[in-house]
């Protein structure tokens, strides 16, 4: 074999080696590009790790007994006088008042004859966070006198009462002004005081008011009774007896 043709030999076999290489290279361009054609336009991005902020839920206001509208006595007149069987005068929008009550049932029961203290509560906060609790009460002194009496105390950790001294001659039918001294110590968290009344017709009243507004009550007329509880609560609930 001649030099010339040992030459031409090798130039057809690299002619043949770089045609196989530009094959191979344009099927991998072609594939790519259709891979890329068929993928779907609207294909999501990937999650974003950086930190999302949750949606706003609105949470209900809390119920709070303070600055709370009381529920109203108007509803528990019908009662009243379904207990007493009277004819009360009614009112859907009576306030929870004793004056309410009292103008309810005065054209059935007469006017009040008397109307007596019974006893009083009331709870004070010191101003360096001390609670005190000042307690009167009608205390039978003999058979035949009868008087005041007020006790005072503390508070431990469990809230329970610890009694406290109080001076000799005015635990025992105090005056006003040494009562209005222990009152004025702090500030009042709670005030209840009850009565007892009667009316012309001989009806007995016994009520409880807590800060000024009516809590519990109870009407005795000729045999039949009426006794309401909770008043001041959406459970509030008149009996009959």
């Amino acid at each position: 074999m001649s030099k010339n043709q040992k030459l031409l030999i090798v130039l057809v076999i690299l002619g043949a080696a770089l045609w196989a290489a530009l094959r191979f290279s344009s099927q991998n361009n072609e594939n790519k590009t259709s891979a890329e054609s068929e993928a779907p336009a609207d294909m999501p991005l990937p999650a974003h790790s950086g930190p999302s902020t949750l949606p706003t839920v609105p949470h209900p206001a809390s119920a709070s007994n303070n600055g709370a509208q009381l529920p109203l006595l108007g509803p528990h007149l019908r009662k009243i006088g379904e207990c007493l069987q009277i004819k009360n005068v009614l009112d859907e929008t009576a306030p929870l008042s004793f004056d309410a009550l009292h103008d309810s049932v005065k054209n059935e029961l007469g006017d009040l004859v008397s109307k007596e203290f019974d006893w009083k509560n009331v709870h004070t906060t010191l101003p360096n966070g001390e609670k005190r609790r000042i307690r009167m009460e009608v205390e039978a002194k003999t058979e035949e006198t009868s008087g005041i009496r007020i006790k005072y105390y503390g508070v431990d950790a469990e809230d329970l009462p610890v009694p406290l001294p109080l001076p000799e001659d005015q635990s025992w039918n105090p005056s006003e002004a040494f009562v209005a001294s222990l009152e004025g110590e702090g500030q009042t968290t709670l005030r209840e005081e009850a009565h007892r009344g009667l009316y012309t017709q001989g009806s007995e009243l016994y009520y409880v008011e807590r800060n000024g507004a009516l809590s519990e009550l109870e009407i005795l007329h000729h045999g039949k009774s009426v006794k309401c509880q909770d008043m001041q609560s959406a459970q509030g609930h008149c009996t009959c007896f």
